[in-house]
């Protein structure tokens, strides 16, 4: 599975990381460990998928910045101890053993990708070379000789047949990272052995939608045989589809097979609506079985655009293609504007959004998009407390609470819900709640996040702790309505009196330049709102890291190239939600009311 780097296709790589064991962390010599390689490293451990490392271009270091045999190795080095302290650190989080990379462990292997040449440590020995003689073939103009005597391929397969553990020996301790049911359950004991013969468990973690075979769910084979025919399920659904045909990938390419055993990346035809991060299962089910563990993600949509048909008249077709495309991107967010109608399109970033575009357009509906649009979230600026009761509209039920601005302290117990923005509900109250009034709570709760006060941005970061509660003993006056009105109309009343402002997405930027463009580069980033947080020399170029908000970075590509005659590299990525600038606060939320017709 080969997944893009650039910071956009984010999600692609996290759900890739179900499917996989082990991954090839493919670094740049010359920029080194960037803010993307972090996020690649992060996605792998927290899925207990063990890396390895090539260090690719190693060619730039040898004719561009012209280093000698000493330096090229200090700079392996300098990469080496970047990329082990960030699998340590990871490692600790997740209570992992360390799976540090080493030359002298076959882990690490370096090369150049665009000649096609690479070699291990162990491969040099074993040839008698040094690399002083790599560096003499490029000085003779015999590249073509270093990839005739050290093809690409033979590194990377060694380094994967020798160091990456096999689906057998990954999924005893997978398992209980990817799945969170009983572990010596039958079904936990069935996810561990991989085992060809067993009940039938799959992880779905691609949705490929442009095929001449229909819709495909990709995912990992966890256990079991599927075949053309078999009866398959969305699990915990019970509605059961036959398999219509199975698919092995073979890079690009699809060929459809009798049947793939445990262990397998398998393509499945036949399902209806599947989504990335569905379970799928046959018939019997061993006891003990829940859902795989819900794919989280690093980054989160930021940027928005509308979109509208070319032709008035597909505008049903451009709806059912935008579902398609969410379910096969959970990074891609679709919803409608109630104020004006406006089909919107949320994504990680532009790139993100004009693929999606460009899928749109190849399944058959020509459209149009606005600018894009940074979405921001509204919280309260102080923690309120409610001392007197809120009453249900019809007086027979009520509720105290507070809000809590990013509430720092700990929360283990009482937790009724977590939502994607931030948001918790947590329940103090002494009272015996029912099931179903529980899930009208939670109901309100997500309607009152759903639009803030200010200008139906989502609320997020914020803590609401349920103090007390009296539920009417009539059943027939604590109907959910009543409820979710309640806690809706009593959260806004705490949201007024705590004052609300917003929080903008913030963007980390790294950019490499020749030293003699730092002044233009730190200028661009200051007069954006932006922060530098760090400046790094590496060898004769010049690393730069900090921030800005999202909202700023839309033109940043122009400006990077025209400062530095076009020889910046950057990279921009989710870092966080800040709180906007008082003096910006009033601009922006009249801009948003506007453009939502709440003016």
């Amino acid at each position: 599975m080969d997944t893009p780097g650039h910071v956009d296709f984010s999600g692609k790589v996290t759900r890739a990381m179900r499917a996989i064991d082990g991954a090839i962390v493919v670094v740049d010599a010359v920029e080194g460990v960037m803010a993307q390689t972090e996020s690649v490293i992060r996605s792998a451990i927290r899925e207990a998928v063990k890396p390895v490392l090539f260090i690719n271009k190693v060619d730039r270091l040898i004719r561009e910045l012209k280093l000698s045999a000493k330096q090229v190795q200090e700079r392996f080095t300098k990469i080496i101890q970047d990329i082990n302290s960030l699998i340590s650190a990871l490692s600790e989080v997740y209570n992992d053993s360390d799976w540090s990379v080493s030359p002298d462990d076959n882990t690490v292997a370096f090369g150049s990708a665009l000649h096609q040449w690479a070699f291990t440590v162990k491969q040099m020995h074993q040839a008698n070379l040094q690399f002083q003689n790599i560096i003499r073939h490029y000085q003779n103009q015999a590249i073509e000789d270093l990839s005739k005597n050290l093809p690409i391929h033979k590194p990377i397969l060694n380094m994967i047949l020798e160091q990456l553990p096999s689906p057998k020996n990954a999924q005893p301790y997978r398992t209980n990272r990817v799945w969170k049911g009983e572990p010596n359950s039958p079904a936990g004991l069935t996810l561990q052995q991989c085992n060809p013969n067993n009940s039938l468990i799959v992880g779905i973690t691609k949705i490929v939608t442009k095929s001449k075979h229909g819709i495909i769910a990709v995912g990992r084979l966890f256990s079991g045989t599927i075949r053309r025919g078999s009866q398959i399920r969305i699990f915990p659904n019970e509605t059961l589809y036959r398999t219509q045909r199975v698919t092995l990938f073979m890079g690009s390419r699809q060929v459809v097979v009798p049947s793939l055993t445990a262990g397998n990346i398998c393509g499945i035809i036949g399902i209806e609506n599947p989504r990335a991060g569905d379970t799928i299962t046959g018939q019997n089910v061993p006891q003990g079985m829940v859902p795989f563990e819900e794919i989280t993600y690093i980054n989160e949509p930021v940027i928005t655009i509308a979109v509208e048909p070319k032709h008035p008249r597909e505008l049903p077709r451009l709806l059912s293609v935008l579902e398609i495309i969410t379910k096969a991107d959970p990074n891609l967010i679709s919803s409608i504007n109630e104020q004006t109608g406006e089909n919107l399109l949320s994504g990680l970033g532009l790139l993100h959004l004009e693929i999606a575009l460009k899928d749109i357009e190849e399944l058959g509906v020509q459209v149009e998009a606005s600018d894009p649009i940074v979405l921001y979230r509204e919280i309260p600026k102080t923690k309120v407390t409610q001392h007197e009761w809120y009453l249900s509209p019809n007086g027979e039920n009520a509720i105290k609470l507070s809000v809590h601005p990013r509430s720092t302290e700990p929360i283990q117990v009482d937790v009724w819900q977590r939502d994607p923005t931030g948001n918790t509900l947590l329940n103090l109250s002494p009272a015996l709640i029912p099931e179903s009034a529980k899930e009208s709570i939670i109901s309100g709760f997500h309607w009152a996040m759903e639009r803030g006060p200010l200008c139906a941005e989502p609320v997020g970061q914020t803590l609401i702790k349920i103090l007390n509660l009296k539920l009417s003993e009539n059943v027939t006056y604590r109907g959910k309505v009543e409820l979710m009105s309640m806690v809706k109309e009593a959260i806004f009343e705490a949201f007024e009196n705590a004052e609300m402002t917003l929080l903008e997405p913030i963007y980390s930027v790294q950019v490499t330049i020749p030293s003699e463009y730092l002044k233009e580069v730190t200028g661009v980033i200051s007069s954006r709102r932006g922060q530098i947080e760090n400046v790094e020399q590496k060898g004769s170029l010049i690393t730069v890291s900090g921030n800005l908000p999202v909202s700023e970075s839309f033109d940043l590509a122009d400006d990077f190239r025209s400062k530095t005659s076009g020889k910046a590299i950057w990279q921009t990525r989710f870092a966080q939600w800040n709180i906007v600038p008082d003096q910006k606060v009033e601009s922006i939320i009249t801009s948003i009311r506007k453009r939502k017709g709440l003016a």
